[in-house]
C-alpha cells in the first residue's frame, strides 16, 4: 500500500513539473537579445503611442518589419503597415488602431514607395516578402488603411533559401523602381518592377551572396546606394542599380568591435535631412538598442539609443524598424521612428507582439548638440 501511494505521489509530482516547464517555455521565448548587453547606454526615449497586437498568440515571434504610408492630402490620415511572419499585413493609423489585417501569407519583411506609373495613373506600391510562396507580395496602397493586390503573377524568389528580408529602391537615375529580397544564406536578388496590363509585374536583374545570413534593407535612392544588414558581421553598402558593382564597403562601426553594437543586426531605415545629409538607423537586437550613423560620407557612427518604458512600455528585441521625416501632426513634428517589439506588455502582462511609434524630435535631441 505505501509503494502504491509512493509511486502515485511521484508521478503526481513529475506531472506538475512537466506542466510548469511546458507553461514556462510558453511564456518565456527563447531570448535573441539580451537588456544587460546594452544597459550601459545611457540615451533614452519613450513611445509616443502603440499598434494594436497582431492577432497571434502571445508567445509566437509573429511582428516584424513596419513600412510608415503618408497621405499627401492631409496627413494626419497617414498610416503603417506591419507584417506579420505567422499570417499575413495589418494596417494601422497614427494612434496605433488597427485598420485591417490581410491574411495573405507569412510577410516578413515590407517597403513601399511612391509614384509608379501604371497605365495613366501614379500609383504607390508596397512589397512584402512572402514566406509562404516564396515570392514578392505587390499591393496597391490606398487611402485609410487599404492595400489592392496588384502582383500580375506571383513573383517566385530564384534563391534556394527561404525569402526574409526586403526594401525598395527607386532609381534617380533611370526613374526605375527595384525590390531587392534576400534569404537567411545571404542571398541577395534585385527585382525591377514594370506595368503589365494595369498590374505590377518584375524580372530578375541581379543576384549576389553575402555568405551569412542577410536581413534589414535600406536604399537611399538620391544617393543611388542600397545597405543590408548581414546579421552577424555588419552593415554593408552597395552601388543600388543593378549594373552596379556587387562589392559592397563595411560600415566599419557597425560590427561587435563598437560595444554598442551587438547582434543581430536587424532593420535598418533612413531619415533625410537633404538630399545628400541625414541619418542610417540600425536595430542592434543584441543589446536592445538603435544605432545612428550619419547618413553621408563614410557613415559615421553618432551613438546609440534605446526606448525605455514611459507611458507604454519599452522595447525589446527589435527586428524591423522605418522612419519618416514628413511631420504628421503635433506628435510627430518632425516624424517618426516606427519600430517592432519583440516583447509586449500591458502592465506584467505579456501580451502579442506590436509596434512602437516613437518622436524623431525626441531622438534627434539626442543627437544634434
Amino acid at each position: 500500500m505505501n509503494c502504491t501511494c509512493n509511486r502515485i505521489f511521484l508521478a503526481s509530482v513529475l506531472m506538475a513539473l512537466l506542466v510548469v516547464s511546458i507553461v514556462g517555455c510558453e511564456v518565456n521565448r527563447p531570448s535573441e537579445g539580451s537588456k544587460k548587453a546594452g544597459e550601459h547606454i545611457s540615451n533614452t526615449v519613450t513611445a509616443v503611442t502603440e499598434t494594436d497586437p497582431v492577432p497571434q498568440n502571445k508567445n509566437e515571434d509573429s511582428a516584424d518589419d513596419p513600412a510608415i504610408w503618408v497621405d499627401t492630402t492631409d496627413v494626419l490620415n497617414s498610416f503603417t503597415i506591419g507584417t506579420d511572419k505567422k499570417g499575413g499585413l495589418a494596417t494601422y493609423d497614427l494612434d496605433g488602431n488597427q485598420l485591417y489585417y490581410y491574411a495573405d501569407g507569412n510577410m516578413n519583411n515590407c517597403d513601399l514607395r511612391y509614384g509608379f506609373k501604371l497605365g495613366d495613373q501614379q500609383v504607390d506600391v508596397l512589397a512584402a516578402s512572402n514566406r509562404s510562396s516564396h515570392s514578392i507580395s505587390l499591393y496597391l496602397v490606398k487611402s485609410r488603411g487599404v492595400l489592392k493586390a496588384a502582383e500580375a503573377r506571383v513573383i517566385t524568389s530564384e534563391m534556394q533559401d527561404e525569402v526574409y528580408g526586403l526594401g525598395m529602391y527607386r532609381s534617380a537615375k533611370t526613374g526605375k523602381y527595384y525590390v531587392f529580397l534576400n534569404s537567411k544564406a545571404g542571398e541577395v536578388e534585385q527585382w525591377e518592377l514594370f506595368a503589365s496590363n494595369n498590374k505590377v509585374d518584375a524580372k530578375l536583374v541581379r543576384a549576389w551572396n553575402l555568405g551569412t545570413q542577410t536581413e534589414g534593407v535600406a536604399a537611399d535612392d538620391e544617393n543611388g546606394v542600397v545597405y543590408i544588414g548581414e546579421e552577424v558581421a555588419g552593415i554593408f553598402k552597395f552601388d543600388a542599380e543593378p549594373d552596379g558593382s556587387t562589392e559592397g564597403s563595411l560600415v566599419a562601426t557597425s560590427t561587435e568591435e563598437n560595444p554598442d553594437m551587438h547582434y543581430d543586426i536587424e532593420g535598418l531605415a533612413i531619415y533625410a535631412t537633404d538630399s545628400v545629409n541625414g541619418y542610417l538607423v540600425a536595430s542592434s537586437q543584441g543589446s536592445y538598442s538603435y544605432a545612428v550613423f550619419e547618413r553621408q560620407g563614410d557613415n559615421k557612427y553618432l551613438g546609440s539609443f534605446r526606448i525605455t518604458d514611459g507611458n507604454f512600455d519599452g522595447v525589446e528585441e527589435t527586428d524591423g524598424i522605418e522612419i519618416t521625416n514628413v511631420p504628421l501632426g503635433s506628435n510627430y513634428p518632425k516624424g517618426m521612428l516606427v519600430v517592432q517589439d519583440g516583447y509586449n506588455y500591458d502592465g506584467e502582462e505579456l501580451v502579442s507582439q506590436n509596434f512602437k511609434y516613437i518622436s524623431w524630435e525626441a531622438i534627434e535631441k539626442l543627437f544634434v548638440k
